[in-house]
């Protein structure tokens, strides 16, 4: 409505409205089925598509679905994120394999973290979800860079992902760069056209 609404991301508000959002919950295969199934017989969910968790098992092929950050308007962030999830998924096969089990982090938390995330972005504190109190915004980003070295390492990602995170760092994201478009002459078209100017330039 031609407003700042305050958040870094407004559009994650709008989407965990939906029933199917929100982090995954820790479940082995038979267990994601059980649930899957039972949410679409309640009518909780209208289909399994409508699994809208910040991960989730495929319905297609034998992959995860990485799904909280599937709109980035800057190709660095996505080659970032991207790298990141498949250095922390090659870094956790070994504690899978060995049967060690996940941090406990009750699902509150999770959320709660996620939207202190969306809300405050890079610029400011955030919740380390593990427990550990407010740090801030960036070391909590470079956690994951941090326990994914190995899988990093092993795929030739690591000193690209250093790079784009520290370059991340700097420009503070891009709820950041859309305020500062708009600003500059107080015109939402300005921020359109960063936008389109930034794609571009990818």
């Amino acid at each position: 409505m031609g407003r700042d609404t305050g958040w870094a991301s407004h559009r994650s508000v709008e989407w965990a409205r939906w029933p199917g959002v929100g982090p995954a919950h820790v479940l082995d295969s038979s267990g994601y089925e059980r649930l899957a199934d039972h949410l679409v017989r309640t009518g909780t969910l209208l289909d399994r598509g409508m699994i809208y968790w910040h991960a989730r098992p495929s319905e297609h092929v034998p992959t995860l679905e990485i799904r909280v950050c599937d709109v980035n308007a800057d190709l660095d962030v996505v080659v970032l994120l991207t790298a990141l999830v498949r250095g922390l998924a090659t870094s956790l096969l070994p504690d899978i394999g060995s049967g060690r089990p996940p941090p406990d982090v009750p699902d509150r938390r999770l959320h709660a973290a996620h939207a202190l995330a969306a809300h405050r972005g890079l610029t400011d504190m955030s919740d380390e979800h593990l427990g550990r109190g407010q740090v801030p915004a960036m070391l909590t980003a470079q956690m994951p860079l941090e326990r994914a070295v190995p899988g990093l390492a092993a795929a030739g990602d690591l000193d690209i992902a250093s790079e784009l995170l520290d370059r991340l760092r700097h420009s503070g994201g891009g709820a950041e760069r859309q305020r500062a478009a708009r600003q500059r002459r107080g015109r939402l078209t300005d921020v359109v056209r960063d936008l389109a100017r930034h794609t571009a330039a990818a």
